[in-house]
């Protein structure tokens, strides 16, 4: 998913307000979460960049831990 995807469907399911996208780019760059691009010709510039959901998930369920129940 583009980053603009993972704003609307991914990222509000783990943290309330959604961080802006430099944030997350950062944050994921950082964490070093999959990313690719459609085209394996457009390395540098040129069409979107794609991340992988699965690692923003396990980036956010290991960084942002919740406790159910928790008083």
């Amino acid at each position: 998913m583009t980053i603009k995807e993972l704003v609307r469907r991914v990222v509000p399911l783990f943290v309330m307000p959604v961080p802006c996208s430099k944030t997350l780019v950062k944050w994921f760059d950082d964490a070093k979460v999959s990313r690719f691009k459609n085209s394996p010709n457009a390395k540098r510039g040129g069409g979107p960049v794609y991340y992988s959901v699965a690692d923003v998930e396990r980036f956010f369920r290991t960084k942002f831990v919740t406790r159910r129940g928790a008083r």
